[in-house]
């Protein structure tokens, strides 16, 4: 088991570091367009699109907007990651992620979308949703925290650490997941305990470093940018 549990976070970790990345890189543009007094067609396309990805239903450009928006667009810690990926495909094995790359059992509710989960309830449509890659369903996964109704408190969490110029660790956000799991607090311990016993905050860690040594490098870089491009959505 233990060298399952090892292959999973040397396998999976880049992919999560790619993830968050990306939406770090996406609040950096995010911020880039708050700043700006009117915006282009392509600008305001982009936000659209955004809000829509995050459903936020605002006035698009507006202040609200781009609160609303860099409040659900955020990173959420690789140690919290691995712990629900780990648990949910028994650290890769299930069924799911190896026929489907899913990762944390997400659902999918329209036909062929996915694996049907044995034992499904007679009369039930949904489907264990298939990706094309486990770094699809990482991206997935990050994005229904980010948006989801059910997660605001996780949200909630990590907003509040920001506004203390600190990053939220994977065991004070796993409080946020008492809906993922009908088993509620239980899992929510589960979690922390796994990130605990595994000791996947290292990988928390390496991030930051990751981040930080990005961001020194660019601080001592000077280009002049005519135009700045917009992220892929």
């Amino acid at each position: 088991i233990a060298r399952r549990q090892r292959q999973m976070c040397i396998r999976d970790s880049p992919r999560i570091v790619l993830a968050n990345s990306r939406i770090l890189i996406e609040r950096d543009y995010l911020d880039s367009l708050a700043g700006k007094d009117e915006l282009s067609k392509s600008e305001l396309s982009w936000l659209k699109s955004q809000a829509e990805r995050l459903r936020v239903d605002e006035e698009p450009g507006s202040e609200t907007m781009f609160r609303r928006l860099k409040n659900r667009l955020d990173v959420i810690p690789p140690s919290l990651v691995l712990a629900q990926a780990a648990n949910e495909s028994a650290w890769g094995t299930s069924r799911f992620a190896r026929r489907g790359n899913n990762l944390f059992g997400q659902w999918c509710f329209s036909q062929g979308c996915g694996l049907v989960p044995r034992g499904r309830v007679e009369g039930a449509s949904h489907e264990v949703a298939s990706f094309s890659s486990p770094y699809r369903s990482v991206r997935s996964y990050i994005q229904n925290l980010n948006r989801h109704p059910t997660y605001q408190l996780l949200r909630d969490i990590r907003l509040k650490a920001r506004n203390r110029d600190d990053i939220a660790s994977g065991p004070s956000l796993a409080a946020g997941l008492l809906g993922y799991s009908e088993r509620g607090e239980d899992y929510v311990e589960e979690i922390r305990n796994m990130i605990r016993h595994n000791n996947l905050d290292y990988y928390d860690d390496d991030f930051q470093a990751i981040v930080q040594g990005a961001n020194s490098q660019l601080s001592l870089i000077h280009i002049s940018e005519p135009t700045r491009r917009t992220p892929i959505s």
